[in-house]
């Protein structure tokens, strides 16, 4: 990248609405096309993109005659914003398709993978503080749904497979606080992400769990009447065995669920 370049600070965000930041000034991407190409170029940055992938994530399955002149036309206008923005050359010609090159670190996906990588290395090193951290701060990128109001099939895909990494970077992180000992600080959280995802068992288990080590027991078993009504109201079956087994450990108390010191103010 030129010198230029560097001087600048580049934020290009698709964890959410897609947006383009230099220097903390955001800067307009016209056109549904135009925003649609960026965001499937940014999915796949520092790798080709084939003209053919470009245009089924543009127009899906029945693109016009025309959308191979369309797609031209696309990335001349989307290089042409770019380079006056302190990025020219940033997008390059290769064979059958187009790379997107940008400046390290300057596409919020990237940087979710790569706090998520070091996570889970400081988890397998036995920090689990740190990874919790991490976990954090990787979650914190994310503004809504990725690449929200982007409507090609291609990309909906491509959005579904990030949100999916999110909901589970959330139940690791709801894991790691709640053996930290953090368990009250993450039960209004928990609550949230739980009613938003009411199939999703494991973070229902992560707040139960929760719930019980705070001293709310009913609330817990609560909690899991709850999920097992709407399992058998909308889909005919009852909760996994696993859940099944949480609240059986709950209305024991099994020590297992909450270690010693726990117990023992239980107790007491």
């Amino acid at each position: 990248m030129h010198s230029a370049a560097q001087e600048k600070v580049f934020d290009f965000r698709i964890l959410g609405p897609l947006e383009f930041h230099v220097s903390g000034r955001p800067v307009p991407v016209p056109g549904a096309r135009q925003r649609a190409l960026l965001c499937l170029l940014l999915l796949e940055s520092g790798r080709t993109m084939t003209a053919a992938r470009l245009i089924d994530g543009i127009w899906g399955e029945r693109p016009p005659e025309t959308a191979a002149a369309q797609l031209r036309i696309c990335v001349s206008r989307l290089r042409k914003l770019l380079a006056e923005s302190g990025l020219p050359g940033a997008i390059s010609t290769e064979t059958g398709g187009y790379r997107l090159c940008l400046p390290e670190g300057c596409v919020d996906v990237q940087r979710f993978g790569g706090l998520l990588r070091e996570a889970a290395d400081a988890e397998s090193g036995g920090r689990r503080t740190d990874a919790a951290a991490l976990l954090r701060e990787g979650l914190a990128l994310w503004r809504g749904p990725a690449a929200d109001g982007l409507e090609s099939p291609a990309l909906r895909a491509a959005a579904a497979q990030l949100d999916e990494e999110r909901v589970a970077a959330l139940e690791r992180y709801f894991d790691l606080e709640i053996h930290l000992g953090r368990h009250h600080l993450v039960i209004p959280e928990l609550m949230s992400c739980a009613a938003a995802h009411p199939f999703r068992e494991q973070l229902h288990s992560h707040l139960m769990l929760a719930l019980y080590r705070a001293g709310r027991q009913v609330e817990a078993l609560h909690a899991y009447r709850e999920l097992k009504r709407r399992f058998a109201d909308e889909l005919g079956i009852e909760p996994s065995l696993p859940l099944r087994i949480m609240e059986t450990k709950i209305l024991g108390q099994n020590p297992e669920l909450g270690g010693g010191e726990f117990m023992q103010r239980l107790a007491g």
